[in-house]
């Protein structure tokens, strides 16, 4: 008990990481204040979740319900959601969507390409890793998620570019209206394509935001670090929602006074648990079920597939302070439980600390087993382990 005690103290002062970090920006411009909101989003995170508008079911004839960005990022429980594709309504409920979208590895909607080449894209792989460009039928079809600006058309000669190409500003040929002050939303991806930067600017509204050219967007993404990037749907359009865990929502200032019913949308989550590496030796899985919430009383570490005969402990620290020894990787602990198990699986309960202000905090726990059939590390004879579980402290 007086471990745990300890632990629990040691727990309330170590310090959340912002994986989708978000601010709220004032611009000045040429003609007057543009106001939003900017968000820095780690892709490399393997907690993250990326959630783009899924396919109809069943099928219909058009390839979109609108929905407000605002009704879907609450029923996804995003943590951050924007609006996505440009789009063609075919009545007041339902529409086709411009350009190639993709959800959890299903093709929405296909490629558009008007002229010599597909239009401006960003494609996220399995492993969430971002590529910006003129995405091709091939490069989406290798793609988990997938949302689309807009390229070349036959309604004005604007070629269409994407709106930072390597590290240049190229918004005065990206499209639509790129010399025209509006509300917009963008995307950008650092050269490596392991950082989105998202952009939503407030426009058509004296006295609060006047909105931006597509040349003074570029150099916001170009300030944050984009190599890349491309022009969503704007106007009306846009828009931002961000649930901060444990904080109310924060949201734009939509141009038609509140959210518009769009065809596409991208978001993001953090999990609140990730399994990372894998077991060492004959170590068994890890698990858990309950809510790893402030305060929750239901919370139960897992164990499964342990070798008969040997001794569980259940570890419980912090993660970037791993302890390795060959191909093993142990969790720095700071506190580790005996656990009696049976039949090859054992529960721990936990009773996580009430401490609201550290919602955010990222805790890690890993099964320690000794006198296993393996020696996977010489640090000990008969040492296994489990891979690690990152969770994350809910509200």
């Amino acid at each position: 008990m007086l471990l745990r005690t300890v632990f629990a103290t040691v727990l309330l002062v170590a310090a959340a990481t912002a994986q989708i970090a978000v601010s709220a920006q004032l611009w000045p411009t040429g003609g007057g204040t543009a106001r939003g909101f900017t968000a820095v989003i780690d892709l490399t995170d393997p907690r993250l979740e990326i959630r783009v508008t899924a396919q109809l079911s069943p099928l219909q004839t058009y390839e979109a319900q609108l929905r407000t960005t605002s009704s879907w990022h609450t029923q996804q429980g995003n943590q951050l959601s924007i609006n996505a594709n440009y789009y063609g309504a075919l009545s007041s409920t339902t529409a086709d969507i411009v350009g190639l979208s993709k959800s959890n590895g299903v093709l929405v909607s296909p490629v558009r390409q008007f002229g010599a080449a597909p239009d401006p894209a960003i494609v996220f792989a399995p492993n969430r890793l971002a590529t910006i460009g003129n995405i091709t039928t091939t490069q989406a079809a290798a793609a988990q998620w997938a949302v689309a600006g807009v390229g070349p058309s036959s309604s004005d000669t604007v070629p269409g570019t994407l709106l930072v190409t390597n590290g240049a500003n190229t918004g005065s040929t990206a499209r639509v209206e790129p010399l025209v002050r509006n509300p917009r939303t963008a995307v950008g991806t650092n050269q490596a394509g392991t950082t989105l930067y998202v952009v939503v600017v407030d426009g058509r509204q004296p006295g609060w935001s006047v909105g931006m050219t597509l040349p003074e967007l570029a150099n916001v993404l170009l300030g944050l670090g984009a190599w890349r990037a491309i022009n969503l749907d704007g106007g009306g359009s846009s828009s931002f929602l961000h649930s901060p865990p444990g904080a109310a929502l924060v949201q734009n200032r939509p141009s038609d006074g509140s959210h518009r019913a769009v065809a596409n949308h991208l978001g993001f989550a953090i999990s609140q648990s990730v399994v990372v590496g894998s077991a060492c030796g004959n170590g068994g899985t890890i698990s858990s079920t309950g809510d790893f919430d402030v305060g929750s009383a239901n919370f139960v570490l897992r164990l499964q597939g342990a070798p008969a005969g040997a001794y569980a402990f259940a570890g419980i620290g912090f993660p970037g302070n791993e302890i390795s020894c060959g191909a093993c990787t142990f969790l720095d602990a700071v506190s580790w439980t005996f656990v009696l198990q049976a039949g090859g699986s054992a529960i721990w309960p936990w009773a996580v600390p009430n401490q609201p202000s550290f919602v955010g905090s990222v805790i890690g726990m890993q099964w320690l087993l000794l006198n296993a059939p393996s020696t996977p590390c010489p640090l000990l004879a008969g040492l296994a382990s489990t891979p690690r579980l990152h969770l994350t402290l809910g509200p």
